[in-house]
């Protein structure tokens, strides 16, 4: 007889049911939709704020018109254009501030349909674990193609120590294992899908670095893996050997994003805008011609190359809790521009100390205090970070203010601070750099370390010393 037979109100949790020949699979159902609980402890294990298209992820694309032939060449490539597309990796290197990041999100979002993963590493934001990098691709993965949803569903549920393995124990059994499986039924999954990564350097490790460029070469030179992978970092030595082995050079196309005054027309093309929407901002009235072409000539030659640099520089002139543009403006251009041919950051350095400058001398020790804590990879959230410093609001905003062109506040619809971050890992190089953010500005030093430790020490003895009733109300 058949299984329920003239039932009514019966509820099955998951289970096998035998019937003589016939096997029954069933599943836990939830208004009709199957309840993933291996993919929600995988999304648990991931960061999907590294996201291209996260909320939380700052970093912007090209402006338009800008580093058309990179991102013009870059999505031919991962789309097949290309007559003929030996290489399956693609790694565009470049030194700090040239807009590697602007370039990947560009092409991130000129794939279309075929992107099948990013993941933006950030130091500055914490997004940088790499045991949570084979999870955040695989994810996305699994909310783009069913079938493989439903296997790596199953692998996690069976083995949820696999989201703690080594990076290259997860790959294995997260990508590679899987998606032999389903070929072996037949079914395809993210043919030539593109995975781009970006800031590869900002991930933790020198080690776990090297191993997921050579996870990923190996994958691609032994066809066990079937997608188009884009590299984008900075050209550190290890990053170089690890792209420079003979198995990568028969799989991976190398590009280079230098400092070059050939993207003096972009440069200019984005401070245009910018000043455009200053201009529009502070309501100036047409007749009234700011900037001079000569001011805008000048500019561009103190960016010598870097979109960091004007970027920044915008930021900067516009800050509308600052004094007026006109003045923020001439501050910038008095700097001038010096040789750059040794050091492409000199620009770049005088720009940042003169932001530093800025900072009353009353408010620059606090300032130092919650920059330190920044690069101590302490809490970013700004409300805990005033608890832990035992700062009130409005130190906190006082220490902050002349920040706004290098720092990123997010805030919440009532004006609550949120998560403090910085724009660029440039100026967390800086002022982790004594020889480039000299003695003044340098937040590494013992005194800011002693100090950021005794705060931490005083704020667990605080909370300890802390009562609350049984409905978690605190008493005192």
């Amino acid at each position: 007889m058949p299984f329920f037979e003239k039932s009514s109100n019966v509820k099955t949790t998951n289970g096998t049911f035998v019937d003589g020949a016939t096997t029954v699979n069933v599943h836990n159902e939830t208004h009709g939709e199957r309840q993933y609980r291996g993919i929600d402890r995988l999304l648990a294990a991931s960061i999907p704020q590294a996201l291209h298209d996260s909320s939380e992820n700052n970093k912007p694309a090209c402006f338009e018109g800008t580093r058309e032939e990179y991102i013009r060449n870059i999505t031919g490539w991962g789309l097949g254009d290309w007559k003929a597309r030996q290489a399956r990796i693609l790694w565009l290197e470049g030194p700090a501030g040239v807009g590697k990041s602007a370039v990947a999100q560009s092409c991130a979002q000129s794939t279309g349909g075929r992107l099948g993963a990013t993941f933006f590493f950030s130091r500055t934001n914490e997004w940088n674990d790499p045991k949570k990098f084979v999870p955040t691709i695989v994810y996305q993965l699994a909310t783009k193609y069913p079938p493989y949803r439903d296997h790596v569903d199953a692998i996690v549920l069976r083995d949820p120590l696999v989201l703690e393995k080594s990076i290259e124990a997860q790959f294995r059994d997260l990508l590679v294992r899987p998606l032999a499986d389903l070929k072996g039924m037949g079914i395809g999954v993210g043919e030539d899908a593109v995975i781009i990564i970006d800031g590869l350097d900002e991930c933790d490790g020198k080690d776990a670095q090297r191993t997921i460029i050579q996870i990923i070469i190996t994958s691609v030179h032994e066809q066990s893996t079937p997608f188009i992978w884009a590299f984008f970092s900075r050209p550190e030595p290890h990053i170089k050997a690890a792209f420079s082995s003979k198995q990568a050079a028969d799989v991976c196309l190398r590009l280079n994003l230098p400092v070059s005054r050939d993207a003096d027309g972009d440069i200019e093309a984005y401070l245009r805008d910018g000043f455009r929407m200053i201009r529009a901002e502070y309501d100036f009235p047409s007749a009234y011609i700011w900037p001079s072409e000569e001011e805008i000539r000048q500019l561009v030659d103190q960016s010598a190359g870097l979109f960091v640099y004007t970027a920044s520089a915008i930021r900067y002139i516009g800050n509308s809790g600052a004094s007026e543009p006109t003045a923020r403006l001439r501050s910038l251009l008095e700097l001038g521009s010096t040789n750059t041919s040794d050091n492409p950051l000199a620009n770049l350095d005088r720009f940042y100390t003169l932001i530093l400058q800025q900072v009353p001398e009353g408010t620059l020790p606090n300032t130092l205090l919650f920059l330190s804590a920044l690069t101590a990879y302490l809490v970013p959230e700004a409300r805990c970070l005033c608890i832990i410093l035992e700062f009130s609001l409005a130190e906190f905003y006082a220490a902050v203010v002349n920040l706004h062109s290098v720092l990123n506040l997010t805030t919440s619809d009532n004006g609550v601070p949120g998560k403090l971050s910085f724009y660029h890992a440039s100026f967390f190089d800086f002022l982790s750099d004594e020889a480039r953010s000299t003695p003044r500005f340098f937040v590494e030093n013992d005194d800011l370390c002693k100090r950021i430790n005794f705060q931490c020490a005083d704020a667990l003895r605080r909370i300890s010393r802390m009562t609350y009733d049984n409905e978690g109300t605190r008493l005192y």
